[in-house]
């Protein structure tokens, strides 16, 4: 899976973004044979996945099913609009996602307790983008929606 990212367009945090997908929305996809609607979301809307969700969706790419795995390389061949959002963090290290956070928003850093998720809204809100995402229990949740309220972010769970 990581060759099929490495392939699609890069993009930085000084970059605008319409939309950041996270890893477990980006599973739900396939998991879901919604890939025709998403084709159809990226010509309106230019989407990315942030690098650190591209190493997350690596590191748990031996759990996908096999029908996933071939839907997902399917996607990749017609796919536009879509790119790859470097951030400079990866993970496993949550000492610099909490930094890398904090250098974004110092109150995301003590709202959102999970680092992983924060250093996503971080990047949105660097970014200006709304996140798609099947997280309900983290970031899909009201606390965090009003907090997010303020750089004009939505946390969705549907396109």
């Amino acid at each position: 899976m990581k060759e099929l990212f490495d392939n699609l367009p890069r993009l930085t945090l000084d970059d605008s973004v319409d939309y950041l997908i996270d890893t477990c929305f980006f599973i739900w996809i396939f998991e879901h044979h919604k890939e025709k609607d998403f084709l159809n979301f990226l010509k309106e809307n230019k989407c990315a996945v942030t690098s650190f969700n591209v190493e997350e969706l690596v590191h748990v790419e031996h759990k996908l099913h096999d029908n996933i795995k071939v839907s997902t390389r399917k996607f990749f061949h017609k796919v536009k609009n879509l790119f790859v959002l470097e951030v400079p963090i990866h993970p496993g290290d949550p000492i610099g996602e909490h930094n890398f956070v904090k250098l974004i928003s110092q109150e995301l850093n003590m709202v959102e307790h999970d680092p992983s998720d924060a250093v996503m809204l971080a990047a949105a809100i660097k970014t200006g983008a709304d996140v798609l995402t099947r997280d309900k229990h983290d970031v899909f949740n009201a606390r965090l929606e009003n907090f997010l309220q303020k750089y004009n972010i939505k946390v969705l769970n549907k396109f």
